[in-house]
């Protein structure tokens, strides 16, 4: 499949712009480019073990269905990478639990956490660490929704669509006439599938953040977040447009937890009090 495994994990060090310490910074895994596909997985299992690449490609779908149809049937799904477990989230009234369940009030849903295999590898694999160079366009740190309660606090969760988002970053706030300035989110799972807020749209557009509604169309799953702005240093805008690309996908949904972990990153809560998921998104 054209892709080479070197089991090395480059790490970046961003400056904690938010912290009042001025020599801290919070460390990303910057990830490659391409998404591994299924395909890709059997193209490369084929040649491993010179097999049939169709043949190995309908042997892992299959497998793929059999976790999901047994997760989706309330078993914990143990493999070598991954472990999947059940969940719910909602409220009811005492009414309701007489009635046949309304699932726009229940959401179903299940969340991964690292299988021994993979904890394994990630433990033992290489690591090399890069400072981010000093910023001269827009810098894009992280993305997490945010809810502030009665009491002025406020708590973070994974980003859900009809909510409210907030992008931080450096140098990020929106400006200029040109048609591309606004986020696009293009999903992982379908590239093809693209979901872009324009400038107006966005509530709060201000250089460190922006804070929108989550479209509709930014359904469960991760999506790669890119912002597109003329903004320039002391609020002169610069002819060609400015494009930031946040390096990990957001995981979308509540199967990507978010805990509050300060400045740097996190790892969501699988419910298993262990590796929760696979995703972080740091607040700048």
């Amino acid at each position: 499949m054209a892709k080479t495994f070197t089991k090395l994990v480059s790490l970046v060090a961003y400056d904690a712009t938010l912290t009042e310490r001025t020599d801290d910074f919070y460390l990303r895994a910057k990830t490659m480019p391409d998404t591994v596909s299924l395909r890709d997985i059997a193209a490369e299992v084929a040649t491993r073990l010179n097999r049939n690449e169709d043949e190995i490609f309908a042997v892992l779908n299959d497998a793929e269905r059999v976790k999901a149809d047994a997760v989706a049937s309330s078993y914990i799904v143990s493999t070598p990478t991954a472990l999947m477990r059940p969940c719910a989230g909602g409220t009811v009234l005492k009414s309701d639990l007489s009635q046949a369940i309304d699932r726009k009030k229940v959401k179903v849903y299940a969340t991964l956490s690292m299988g021994p295999l993979l904890r394994t590898e990630m433990e033992g694999c290489r690591v090399e660490l890069f400072t981010q160079p000093a910023v001269v366009g827009p810098l894009l740190n992280g993305a997490v929704a945010q809810t502030r309660a009665a009491d002025g606090t406020v708590s973070t969760r994974a980003p859900q669509a009809g909510k409210n988002i907030r992008l931080t970053g450096r140098n990020i706030k929106l400006a200029g006439a040109d048609a591309s300035v606004g986020v696009t989110f293009t999903s992982v799972e379908t590239p093809s599938k693209k979901v872009f807020v324009p400038l107006e749209d966005v509530t709060v557009n201000e250089p460190k953040q922006l804070i929108f509604v989550l479209p509709a169309g930014v359904t469960d799953g991760l999506w790669r977040v890119k912002i597109c702005t003329q903004y320039g240093s002391g609020g002169h805008n610069v002819v060609k447009p400015r494009v930031y690309e946040l390096d990990e996908p957001m995981g979308v949904g509540s199967a990507y937890q978010v805990p509050d972990s300060g400045s740097g990153s996190g790892s969501g809560d699988s419910g298993s009090g262990e590796d929760g998921d696979q995703n972080e998104y740091p607040l700048g």
